[in-house]
């Protein structure tokens, strides 16, 4: 396990590696901010937003799509013009965006979270190339982890409270999602599940919230083949990066540490990479 960006983000999120430009991409929620690590010359960019910045998917015509507390954004990086692509939830102000990811295709998906007391009130959305958002599933608590597999025709994906990970059944020519079941029960007294990537091999890893690690699952029979160590305690995602896609990024956060825990993870709210002995799938830039 090798630290190799100590951002310190209280918050990192939603890493994206894009194959074109070797660059991987991450988000501080709470510190509002969109990360660029350059892995060739390890090169660390910082854009800064008004509001909390939930995710980050480059997008084919050279923009940022991020989603931001209130709606989809196309940010220019250059420039640092952001223009609306769609405000979610508007009447809903306790509500905010949380995980996002492209699929094959290039459509966004991406989902809310409530951040007062009411319970299940997010939800996912999948946003059409016209720029409609359609709402796919209603009822969530902390819309999370994301991952296709389109050689079993499925979707796969966390509802963070749920303590499980669902599998849908997925058209990959309409985006269409159907057929929800719970394949993975979450081991117990080992955090909660986050971030979530699949690899080559068609296995799920997925991270640990307040649990130090992220962990191996074979969606088919729900069982863990692997786990690895994290020197953090709020391991938040993970995705496969690197020439080969051997590499496995995974972000953290700083943002709920007793000073304690501060003491005993220095390097929390960091960027680590490991290579597991397997390959991953490619991360997917949006298609407007």
């Amino acid at each position: 396990m090798k630290l190799v960006l100590d951002a310190k983000a209280l918050l990192g999120e939603g890493p994206h590696w894009d194959e074109e430009s070797k660059q991987l991409y991450f988000v501080d929620i709470e510190g509002k901010s969109v990360h660029v690590y350059h892995t060739v010359t390890n090169g660390h960019e910082i854009h800064r937003f008004e509001k909390r910045v939930s995710s980050v998917v480059p997008s084919k015509d050279g923009s940022l799509i991020v989603t931001l507390d209130d709606g989809i954004y196309r940010y220019h990086p250059h420039s640092g013009e952001l223009e609306v692509i769609a405000h979610i939830e508007a009447d809903m102000p306790d509500n905010r965006f949380n995980d996002a990811k492209c699929d094959s295709a290039g459509r966004l998906w991406a989902g809310t979270m409530g951040t007062g007391n009411a319970k299940d009130q997010g939800s996912l959305y999948r946003l059409e190339r016209d720029g409609e958002p359609v709402r796919v599933v209603t009822g969530v608590g902390c819309s999370n982890g994301l991952a296709w597999d389109e050689s079993k025709n499925c979707m796969y994906y966390i509802d963070t409270p749920k303590l499980a990970v669902d599998r849908f059944h997925y058209d990959s020519g309409t985006g269409e999602i159907s057929g929800r079941e719970t394949i993975i029960e979450w081991p117990s007294k080992e955090g909660y599940p986050d971030g979530m990537t699949i690899d080559s091999e068609g296995m799920l890893w997925i991270a640990h919230w307040g649990g130090g690690k992220v962990s191996r699952f074979d969606p088919d029979t729900g069982k863990r083949l692997a786990e690895i160590e994290v020197p953090a305690l709020y391991v938040t995602s993970c995705v496969f990066g690197g020439e080969r896609l051997d590499e496995l990024y995974i972000t953290t956060a700083r943002v709920t540490l007793s000073e304690d825990e501060h003491t005993l993870y220095p390097h929390a709210g960091g960027v680590f990479m490991t290579k597991p002995g397997v390959t991953g799938t490619p991360s997917r830039r949006f298609v407007p």
